[in-house]
């Protein structure tokens, strides 16, 4: 089975880090992006089973990435990270993510969303 790759999009040095130290205790390729344009330039060279878009990135919204994210890799499962509790889940369906995680997260708790996704054992 060939390794399973993940694009973190996430303006903080800090999360992008602890989701690929999660992911890389897996075994799971985990790729940075700081910004919009990266994460797409990423996409555009590469094909991911995951995409984990944080809500806020700033210079982008969100719902616009996702759009264009669709066009480069239609099938990527996106999950939305976001430390707003009361960011709307039908909402971010609507606009193309498979789901949501809230930060702050757990480690398992974490797994446990991207795993489904990855269809990987979870050894955290």
């Amino acid at each position: 089975m060939s390794k399973k790759k993940v694009l973190v999009i996430d303006d903080e040095d800090f999360i992008r880090e602890l989701v690929k130290d999660f992911l890389e205790l897996d075994e799971v390729q985990c790729i940075g992006a700081e910004t919009s344009d990266e994460a797409l330039e990423q996409i555009s060279e590469e094909t991911f089973d995951l995409i984990l878009l944080d809500w806020h990135l700033g210079e982008m919204k969100a719902e616009d990435l996702i759009i264009r994210i669709k066009e480069i890799q239609e099938d990527v499962p996106i999950l939305i990270l976001t430390g707003d509790q009361h960011c709307d889940v039908e909402y971010l369906k609507e606009v193309g993510a498979e789901g949501i995680i809230f930060k702050p997260f757990q480690v398992n708790d974490f797994m446990e969303s991207v795993k489904k996704f990855l269809d990987l054992e979870i050894i955290v």
